[in-house]
């Protein structure tokens, strides 16, 4: 429970020190203003984590439904980088993807409709739903880049 406290205590005092350096900057160069920050995909899964856990201090369900937004983005990135995957694999691929989709809204639904929602552990299991669909994706394009498994199927072995 203290750890709890700590961890939400960290996040809200993390929050508020993100937001003054901000408006800091902008009082003291209002003719630069911010350029966007591309950050990795690690980075930005980390800066969302750290946003998500402050929100779920303050308002539970505005951190799952963020989350949610988060991991269906990333789920239509997977889409988007099985474009080289081709056939069947292609459609299964598509199907399973969907498949997570309807997971992630279960998971979602199942944590909203509880008064107090556990924040971190609702969030957990919606990146993981997004990394089972990583990891899926990264063995089928491993599969299909792979030049002797296509002579393979090609020569009905």
């Amino acid at each position: 429970m203290v750890i709890k406290m700590t961890n939400r205590m960290l996040s809200i005092v993390i929050a508020i020190a993100l937001t003054s350096g901000v408006v800091a900057h902008a009082a003291w160069a209002p003719q630069r203003p911010l350029a966007p920050l591309t950050l990795p995909a690690a980075l930005q899964t980390a800066a969302s984590h750290v946003g998500e856990t402050a929100t779920g201090a303050i308002d539970p369900t505005a951190a799952i439904r963020a989350a949610y937004q988060r991991n269906r983005v990333a789920l239509e990135h997977l889409r988007q980088q099985a474009s080289p995957l081709q056939g069947t694999t292609r459609a299964a691929f598509e199907q399973f993807i969907a498949d997570q989709e309807l997971a992630l809204t279960q998971t979602e639904r199942a944590a909203l409709a509880t008064s107090r929602p556990d924040v971190s552990s609702s969030i957990a299991a919606m990146d993981t739903v997004v990394a089972a669909a990583n990891a899926e994706l990264n063995r089928e394009l491993s599969q299909n880049s792979n030049p002797s498994a296509s002579e393979a199927k090609q020569d009905g072995r």
